[in-house]
């Protein structure tokens, strides 16, 4: 020791499995997971492992599609995060599925008539850590709207938690991936599901506080973790699409647009900006010009006359993460509410609507 450096911590040393051992450590989790009757994930802080938007790695979505199967087999129960970055919902993951402890950055909540709001953008704006107020109001109750962001020395929020303790409770097996285990009460969720007997299989280069009450204590990175067992349970990883749902309503020539979560009818504002558009015989009849705004987005369309046999085009502009192309939805300019599902595929650029 020279310089004041002391040995590396032991607690950081990293352990990698051999081919033929890692390969038996996933045939008895690929068995546990086959005949589980309630499998639950916890997940810690593994970007290579969730990502799967636009994606190079060969995982693509990994552990979600032991949900989002085609054939649905619905393997997996519950999704328990310690990630912040609303990758987990965009992957596809179902919300009704995930408890996000530590909050997430897309997230920002009314706290006097908890009306949610998810953004395709980072709702933080404070500079203050314990400071959660953003710069947008409630659009029920014009209340401030706070960031749901759980930083050191805050408690993490009273729902959530519960529900993951109750799923921990049921479960008979739960696979933690990329979670020190060192941070409580978070740790505390894998935890009883070992100490009741249930099969808890850790993923994770580096020991954990829990090694001795797991199963399987699995030393391999995370991608190519589920890369191997969704292989053993025969479950082919698609290509990924990014899935957005939007509402459209229209009444007596007024629009109204908006995005929504997946699962839950949580705005979840995606626009940049919109275009409305009205044609008959494809003779453009009303040009709204570029619209800008939170959503759900409001205009009233002025015609001189009947809207009869008329069409309405509606330019989509997103926010362009994975840099996605405008996309136009065509409807029959007529009373009505209208839920479309759109899936752009980032690697071919195109769209294609459900």
């Amino acid at each position: 020791m020279a310089h004041g450096i002391s040995d590396e911590d032991p607690t950081k040393k990293e352990h990698v499995d051999s081919p033929d051992v890692l390969d038996k450590k996933l045939d008895q989790l690929a068995d546990w997971i086959r005949n589980a009757k309630h499998f639950i994930v916890f997940t810690g802080n593994i970007p290579d492992f969730r990502s799967g938007m636009n994606t190079i790695l060969p995982t693509g979505p990994g552990v979600w599609e032991l949900r989002d199967h085609p054939a649905r087999r619905n393997l997996l129960h519950f999704v328990i995060s310690q990630n912040t970055d609303g990758l987990h919902l965009r992957s596809g993951l179902p919300s009704i599925m995930l408890a996000e402890l530590h909050g997430n950055s897309n997230l920002e909540i009314c706290q006097k008539c908890h009306t949610k709001y998810l953004r395709d953008f980072r709702t933080r704006t404070a500079t203050q850590v314990h400071d959660h107020a953003t710069n947008r109001k409630c659009t029920k109750c014009n209340s401030i709207l706070y960031d749901s962001i759980i930083n050191f020395g805050e408690s993490l929020p009273k729902y959530e938690l519960e529900t993951s303790f109750d799923h921990a409770k049921r479960a008979d097996v739960c696979l933690v991936l990329g979670s020190s285990l060192r941070v409580t009460p978070a740790a505390n969720i894998p935890m009883i599901v070992g100490q009741q007997g249930g099969k808890l299989a850790i993923g994770n280069l580096q020991s954990t506080p829990l090694a001795s009450l797991a199963k399987l204590n699995i030393h391999t990175m995370c991608d190519d973790l589920m890369k191997k067992l969704m292989t053993k349970l025969d479950i082919p990883i698609p290509e990924w699409e990014l899935h957005r749902r939007i509402h459209v309503m229209i009444k007596q020539q007024n629009i109204s647009i908006k995005g929504l979560d997946l699962n839950q009818d949580i705005v979840y504002s995606l626009f940049s900006a919109i275009r409305i558009l009205v044609k008959q015989d494809m003779q453009l009849k009303y040009d709204s010009n570029v619209i800008k705004g939170e959503e759900p987005i409001e205009h009233k369309i002025k015609l001189n006359e009947s809207n009869e046999n008329m069409d309405l085009f509606i330019e989509i502009n997103w926010q362009g993460h994975y840099n996605e192309s405008m996309y136009t939805i065509e409807i029959p300019f007529v009373d009505l509410t209208k839920e479309i599902h759109l899936f752009y595929n980032p690697k071919t650029g195109n769209w294609r609507e459900k």
